[in-house]
């Protein structure tokens, strides 16, 4: 029997099997030109992959550059915020010089204020003070003392003569010479009286009267008020009377009369 079928099969078991064989040698190890071919594509990818990250950093610059993204970006921000801190601080400031400036108005308009009510009340004070001098002076010639008559000449004095008492003191005057009153009071008496012939009697702010005899006229009626110095009438020759004169007694408190020339020094006054 043949063996050529056999080797057949063998040989073709045979054969079949480095096929197989090359396709892994194929595989396993690929030639020059697959090598060649996988280093430029990987150098095209590579170049590819830098093309693409250059475009995107470009792109992000020019993005970066342009107006819409500066003003957008971190630095500009920052700058905008940095304005803004200074427009706050700028509007805080000329609102504190603004109230400073009212605060400083509001003193000087106190400080004013108050000079011209320091003005007043010293004005007030001034006029107090010159009030109160003119009151002062009102009651010092309201109770100021002076003769009925200026430059006297005493011709009789107070004592008993002939048996009968001469209440008074006697000044020669000639007939008409006014007669004024001694300091403020009141017209007691005004009119003629045996003796005393026309008489004015005054009782004066401390109660004491005064006589005044032998005139010739009055000026005054009962009642009326007089002032320092103020003419009651004239001197004359009436009544019991050797001549023109005046006759005055004085009667402290209303009572007795007293020697008049005492009285008058004690109330400062030059007979």
């Amino acid at each position: 029997m043949s063996h050529s079928p056999h080797d057949a099969r063998h040989r073709a078991r045979h054969q079949a099997t480095p096929k197989p064989r090359r396709l892994v040698a194929g595989l396993a190890l690929p030639t020059s030109v697959a090598v060649a071919l996988m280093f430029c594509a990987t150098g095209a990818a590579v170049a590819t992959s830098s093309k693409a990250q250059s475009a995107g950093f470009g792109q992000r610059a020019a993005t970066l550059a342009s107006p819409r993204t500066t003003a957008a970006s971190p630095d500009a921000l920052g700058a905008r915020h940095l304005k803004e801190i200074a427009l706050a601080q700028a509007v805080a400031r000329d609102s504190r010089a603004k109230t400073v400036a009212r605060d400083v108005a509001v003193v000087r308009a106190g400080t004013v204020a108050r000079g011209v009510e320091r003005k007043k009340l010293a004005a007030r004070a001034v006029e107090a003070k010159r009030a109160a001098r003119a009151v002062e002076a009102k009651r010092a010639l309201v109770r100021s003392w002076r003769l009925p008559i200026t430059n006297p000449v005493k011709t009789s004095g107070f004592g008993y003569r002939w048996g009968r008492l001469h209440a008074g003191e006697d000044f020669a005057v000639s007939v008409g010479t006014p007669l004024a009153s001694m300091s403020t009071g009141k017209v007691d008496f005004a009119g003629p009286i045996s003796g005393y012939g026309i008489l004015v009697r005054i009782r004066y702010w401390d109660g004491t009267i005064s006589y005044y005899g032998h005139m010739s006229s009055v000026s005054v009626n009962k009642g009326d008020s007089v002032d320092p110095g103020q003419v009651v009438g004239r001197s004359g020759n009436t009544g019991h009377s050797t001549g023109p004169h005046l006759h005055l007694e004085i009667h402290p408190d209303g009572g007795d009369p007293v020697d008049p020339g005492p009285w008058l020094t004690r109330h400062n006054i030059a007979s």
